[in-house]
């Protein structure tokens, strides 16, 4: 280990991974990537279920499969360093990172340049001031996640879940999947917080209800969650008296919203955003502080981590080229009608080569939609949606040739729609007298909204890509799901390897083959890909390793 280095990244989760190999790519003699848990991945480990990976990788693949193709990309490249268990205390604007580690002890390393890559928390009951007593049984959908697919306890087996965030969508299915009742799925806006795609598989497949516009206004028990007293909520997010409702359980998971873990920006003096809660950033996700980058939910929390990669990637790049010179002319980015955030926040011009991309997430729910770029009074690209909501992130991209548009007043993005919903249509599927079912796609976050007519061999409208017409038929004919989970590891570093079906299987066949998993041993080594049962239940699917151990 040296004392100083061209690119310390901190965190080794996705945004790390990415950073830290493109920093080396594009020239960094030294990188050294620091992650305070004893294995790279960060909460990819946990997340066994699949739909990572559709953009960057250009096909479907659980979270550790994803941080897998990451983590072997590391040795291709001899000035990337790993230290692992090595927890960071404290980020100067100087560009000085300290840290204690298991062996070296209390270290401090300089650096060139400096990329966060902490990620995000949870929001705990503490943060939404949930009244009542404090039983065991309560946990965030994170904690929940990581008991199950990485120690694997199971932590209820009649759950209530406040909050549709999304992995709060997924642990429901992930529950259920492994025997327990999930009563129900309560939000208290009036649409979901997750993605729309994560509705459909995780709870519409179950039969596990959705509840907007509800919350919870006591928690009862001693010893363990007994009950939970649930209220439905006015426009102003008050309980409404006479709507009580008793539910008996014996846990409650939270999945009420992520916070950018940001103690480290705080203590180097970056400029913070108070709509994002993290850092203000320009188009190359450099912050304030000369030098210092920040890049995935560290910056502001994703849907998706493929867009946490992209951001990354840039952020990485950007470390390694590095110098510091006075900016020429600033580009402020706003949020207008409609829009709750947009990032970056800044756009230094002499940084563009062709284009900018500018996330954003919306405050309502809005079907058909056009997004507005102004500058001033003048309008510089206009994009149209048919479907928008805060639970799904967007993008749009902006050609540096607009930007010769704009003068000095700031860039604003703004929704300009005539069809602004209270809240979500909570029937995904609805099949019409004329023999059309309309459904929504769950091949991609995209959720195109599908029409298939049974009445002509099946045809299907509204998808963008062929994968969503051929889901679109298979959904009417026999739909099928891949399935992921975990089994018993012996002899490895980890408890539980994780596992998926390697095709699609009917759904009617989902719990027999979650039973197959029963019981079963795993003995390591073992690669990702790797057969651990084959043939399940007739299928001609098998089920394989998704990581390496």
């Amino acid at each position: 280990m040296k004392d100083k280095y061209d690119v310390i990244v901190v965190g080794g989760g996705p945004a790390g991974l990415a950073a830290g190999v493109s920093a080396a790519e594009q020239g960094a003699k030294s990188v050294l990537i620091l992650e305070r848990n004893d294995v790279l991945g960060g909460i990819l480990n946990q997340c066994i279920h699949n739909g990572f990976g559709l953009h960057h990788f250009k096909e479907e693949m659980t979270g550790p499969e994803y941080a897998q193709r990451f983590i072997e990309q590391l040795s291709k490249y001899p000035a990337i360093e790993v230290l692992t268990g090595a927890m960071v205390l404290d980020v100067s604007a100087e560009k000085i990172v300290y840290a204690i580690h298991g062996e070296s002890g209390y270290i401090q390393l300089a650096a060139n340049a400096i990329v966060l890559a902490m990620g995000c928390r949870e929001r705990t009951r503490g943060a939404v001031g949930i009244p009542g007593t404090r039983p065991s049984g309560i946990f965030t959908a994170g904690a929940a996640q990581l008991y199950m697919n990485i120690e694997g306890f199971t932590v209820g087996k009649r759950v209530v879940i406040l909050g549709s965030g999304d992995i709060g969508l997924i642990m429901a299915r992930r529950l259920t999947l492994e025997g327990a009742k999930v009563l129900g799925v309560y939000e208290v806006l009036p649409y979901s917080s997750g993605l729309t795609r994560n509705i459909v598989q995780c709870l519409e497949d179950y039969g596990i209800p959705l509840h907007l516009s509800h919350t919870i206004t006591d928690i009862r028990g001693k010893k363990r969650v007994e009950q939970v007293l649930i209220q439905k909520v006015d426009e102003q997010r008050k309980p409404v008296p006479g709507t009580e409702q008793v539910i008996d359980c014996d846990t409650l998971l939270l999945s009420v919203g992520l916070i950018p873990e940001n103690e480290l920006s705080r203590q180097a003096g970056l400029e913070i955003s108070p709509r994002t809660n993290g850092p203000v950033v320009y188009e190359n996700m450099e912050t304030s502080v000369p030098g210092i980058f920040a890049c995935g939910n560290v910056a502001h929390v994703h849907d998706l981590v493929d867009f946490v990669t992209a951001e990354s990637v840039r952020a990485g790049a950007a470390a390694a080229k590095y110098a510091y010179k006075k900016p020429g002319k600033v580009i402020q980015v706003h949020n207008g009608d409609g829009v709750g955030y947009a990032a970056p926040q800044k756009i230094r011009l002499e940084n563009v080569d062709k284009s900018v991309d500018i996330f954003f997430r919306t405050t309502a729910v809005y079907k058909k939609s056009t997004i507005e770029v102004y500058s001033g009074d003048t309008q510089i690209a206009s994009f149209k949606r048919e479907h928008l909501a805060p639970g799904e992130m967007e993008k749009i991209t902006l050609p540096k040739s607009f930007f010769d548009k704009v003068g000095d007043a700031p860039v604003v993005v703004s929704v300009n729609s005539t069809e602004k919903m209270s809240g979500i249509d909570v029937k995904f599927r609805t099949k019409r007298p004329d023999g059309i079912t309309e459904l929504v796609c769950i091949v991609c976050p995209k959720g195109c909204r599908l029409q298939v007519d049974e009445n002509n061999g099946f045809a299907v409208t509204g998808n963008e890509c062929e994968r969503g017409a051929k889901y679109g038929k298979q959904e009417i004919r026999n739909p099928t799901r891949v399935i992921t989970s975990t089994v018993c590891a012996v002899g490895g570093a980890l408890s539980r390897i994780p596992v998926k079906t390697d095709k699609n299987i009917p759904k009617g066949k989902i719990f027999e083959a979650m039973a197959l998993l029963d019981e079963l041993e795993v003995k390591v080594p073992f690669k990702a890909g790797d057969v651990v049962i084959s043939d399940i239940c007739g299928t001609d699917a098998n089920f394989i390793s998704t990581r390496s151990l």
